[in-house]
């Protein structure tokens, strides 16, 4: 829904003859220029910089980005799912990693659904069940992204104690005990937001459009205060601290081991090297995954510490790119919960075998197929070689019988 510039207008009485149609005077023409008609622009009658800003991230954002994110990151996180819930993948990690799947999941899904508020039309009465629905997306998306947020925390910690304190880890980091910890963690998020979907109710708008506005809890000025600060601590600045502190723990923790490793003689790097290579494998896809974490929060984590001293009026320029950034802001938080995928099939070996063997099962069975013919040749060219001459024949003392020497190949 959007208006006829006012230069279209002022083009149409810069005519030097305009010849109206029977019955319309010059007001109603100027009726007819200004009436709203749906487009789907995104500069909808713009005046100033800070309109063209919020209306350009609401259309470019909200209409183009955020649902190609959305179908790249449902595509990934289900991808996700599915391989590390196979059999061969199975450990208390890849349980963290696919709790914080299905979390994501959701929460694209919900910021999809909230992006369609931003689409002309959305608000007829015919669509009476999206806004009754509405205020319960607000809740989940606030509850997933605290989930998320979480299970980052909850697996920095558990790979923390692995790889620094690795005999406590054998009894600490269990598949069991992180079931246990992602259900505390989902459930205390579902009951620590709970409150969101009563801050919002459906109103008319000139009895023909619906629209969300807040009630009576909404706009209680107490509420609101502490809501807000529970929140900006819970679920930001201290996450944010605990993950800046553990990931740094982390990485030297990665280049200390590499630096032992190096001071090995060639005998016990052998023996070791592949195990540690592995664990170090993993420890940096999970690093990898905190820091795009960490790098898609902090914007919203510094508005968040602007909008405690700067609260400017609504609709005005500051509120408008205070918006703006907002729309910004939260596409980042989208980019986090659909990109993961790729982090894991960049850095993860056993990931990508695992992908292949679930999905493309006709490359594996050749890729097996081969491995196998390979070794068998391998295993008779070697026999070949190696078959004594009868030369080699000697007897043997105890038994009038041939032995042949033994030999190991």
């Amino acid at each position: 829904m959007t208006w006829v510039s006012f230069s279209s207008l002022t083009r149409v009485f810069s005519t030097p003859f305009i010849v109206l149609p029977e019955g319309m005077d010059l007001e109603a023409l100027t009726t007819l220029y200004c009436t709203p008609v749906n487009e789907t622009s995104p500069t909808p009658n713009i005046t100033t910089p800070d309109e063209l800003f919020l209306s350009s991230t609401r259309f470019y954002i909200q209409r183009i980005l955020t649902p190609v994110a959305v179908f790249i990151g449902v595509i990934g996180n289900s991808i996700t799912i599915a391989v590390l819930t196979q059999h061969g993948m199975k450990s208390s990690t890849n349980t963290y990693l696919t709790a914080l799947a299905v979390s994501d999941l959701i929460y694209l899904i919900c910021s999809f659904l909230l992006s369609l508020q931003h689409y002309s039309g959305i608000g007829d009465i015919k669509y009476y069940f999206y806004w009754k629905i509405l205020p319960f997306v607000y809740w989940c998306i606030d509850a997933s992204s605290g989930t998320s947020t979480w299970l980052t925390v909850s697996f920095t910690l558990e790979r923390y104690i692995a790889v620094c304190h690795p005999l406590r880890g054998r009894i600490l980091c269990t598949e069991t005990r992180a079931r246990k910890v992602i259900a505390c963690v989902a459930i205390f998020n579902l009951l620590t937001t709970a409150t969101t979907s009563f801050e919002w109710e459906i109103c008319y708008k000139d009895r023909q459009s619906l629209k969300l506005t807040e009630t009576e809890l909404g706009q209680n000025v107490v509420y609101k205060a502490v809501y807000y600060w529970f929140t900006a601590f819970v679920f930001v600045y201290i996450p944010l601290a605990l993950l800046c502190v553990f990931n740094t723990l982390l990485v030297g923790a990665v280049q200390n081991s590499q630096k032992q490793r190096n001071g090995l003689t060639q005998v016990k790097r052998n023996g070791i090297s592949s195990r540690e290579r592995q664990e170090n494998k993993i420890t940096m896809a999970l690093v990898a995954v905190v820091l795009l974490f960490i790098i898609c929060q902090i914007p919203t984590t510094i508005w968040l510490i602007v909008s405690i001293f700067y609260s400017p009026q609504e609709k005005s320029p500051g509120d408008n790119y205070k918006r703006g950034l907002g729309n910004i802001f939260n596409f980042l938080m989208c980019m986090n919960a659909a990109t993961n995928f790729i982090l894991y099939c960049a850095m993860s070996d056993k990931y990508r075998r695992t992908l292949i063997l679930t999905f493309i099962p006709c490359i594996s069975r050749h890729h097996r197929t081969f491995t196998i013919s390979s070794l068998a040749s391998f295993r008779s060219s070697m026999r070949n070689s190696v078959r004594p001459h009868t030369s080699q024949i000697v007897p043997d003392k105890s038994s009038n019988t041939l032995r042949q020497p033994s030999m190991r190949y």
